[in-house]
């Protein structure tokens, strides 16, 4: 038998449940996509900050709805000024409503 080494580890056996392996590596994959989202949720906002500047700049005046609207090439842009939303379409032309915007 061979004499132990002071301060040497002895192996152990894997006590965790059958489960945790799968489950510890999805909660990986959620952590890395919420990450991702993240990061994509301030790209977003420093965008809309950034459409909010230049509709303000560009001086787009307030309807009668109390919302600036801007609408070319295929592409509307709808801010109420008071809460600071800023709406982004894009036009999906087809053959029965030419006028089609992607969320209406």
């Amino acid at each position: 038998m061979a004499k132990k080494k002071t301060g040497e580890q002895i192996p152990l056996i894997d006590v965790s449940p059958e489960y945790a392996k799968p489950l510890v590596d999805l909660a990986g994959k959620y952590k890395e996509a919420q990450e991702r989202r993240m990061e994509a949720l301030a790209e977003e906002i420093q965008y809309k900050k950034e459409i909010l500047d230049a509709m303000k700049k560009a001086e787009v005046p307030v309807g009668d709805d109390g919302k600036m609207k801007f609408e070319y090439e295929g592409i509307k842009i709808t801010v109420t000024p008071r809460d600071e939303l800023v709406q982004v379409k894009e036009k999906k032309v087809t053959a029965d409503d030419p006028d089609n915007y992607d969320d209406e």
